[in-house]
């Protein structure tokens, strides 16, 4: 589109700049308006999968019956085998792009039905650091706008799965809803994320069971304690030739 830019040197001009792509993604589960997420227009069906799994709608994909995706309208209609809870239906919100002021159905309370994570998985520092560096540069939205995160799921050695969005919390349920149509396993790899860990990121990873989070960003001191208690390895600040560990260490080797 065609902006005006100003530079102390020489003052404004006309140029042509690429701005990112924001839709509304209503969903519908069992005929009921559940919520309209603010979203990049990607991978809706597995935004919708991943948004449903990550806040604890479902359990997984076999909980779903059908799915109907309408380009046109950005709608999506979820049919389930089991009734989703009407109070919860009732509490219907818009879900923001993740930052400052969006909302959930998420509770910090949540993580009490996790279960702790149970895994073998052991990744090295350098290949994690690695990874990042790849991760950075896959998105080429980022480098065109500058408007978008991205998430990844890594499998030790590559990324198996990308997705980017303009809210941090979608690009990680676009991975979430990925994994699950896949059917991949995901308590022997990680999750990476572009944006700071908050307690609902960390609990997605959770709800995920991936073993390990790693973010370019900064945690937040609940989220540090919610992966301790859930035995979920934490890994902030991973960027260039060093990261920090805030929880589970015994997972990352030298």
């Amino acid at each position: 589109m065609k902006i005006k830019r100003f530079e102390t040197q020489c003052g404004l001009k006309p140029l042509e700049d690429k701005v990112v792509t924001e839709v509304p993604l209503t969903i519908i589960i069992n005929d009921e308006e559940l919520a309209t997420l603010l979203c990049s227009p990607a991978k809706l069906k597995e935004l919708a999968v991943g948004y449903l799994i990550a806040e604890g709608f479902i359990a997984s994909a076999d909980d779903i019956v059908s799915s109907d995706l309408n380009d046109k309208t950005t709608t999506i209609r979820i049919k389930t085998k089991n009734p989703i809870n009407k109070t919860d239906l009732d509490k219907k919100r818009i879900i923001t792009s993740g930052c400052g002021r969006g909302q959930t159905f998420y509770n910090y309370r949540d993580f009490s039905n996790c279960q702790p994570i149970e895994s073998n998985l052991k990744v090295s520092a350098k290949d994690i650091l690695g990874l990042v560096a790849e991760f950075q540069k896959k998105s080429e939205t980022f480098k065109e706008t500058g408007g978008v995160h991205s998430a990844a799921l890594c499998d030790g050695q590559k990324i198996i799965a990308f997705s980017e969005d303009i809210g941090r919390h979608n690009a990680v349920d676009k991975i979430i809803g990925e994994v699950i149509l896949r059917g991949e396993n995901p308590k022997d790899k990680f999750l990476l994320t572009s944006g700071r860990i908050s307690s609902e990121i960390l609990i997605k990873a959770a709800r995920l069971s991936v073993p390990l989070i790693v973010s370019r960003s900064a945690p937040t001191n609940m989220a540090v304690s919610i992966a301790k208690q859930l035995n979920l390895t934490l890994v902030g600040f991973a960027r260039g030739t060093r990261l920090n560990i805030y929880a589970g260490a015994e997972r990352i080797s030298l």
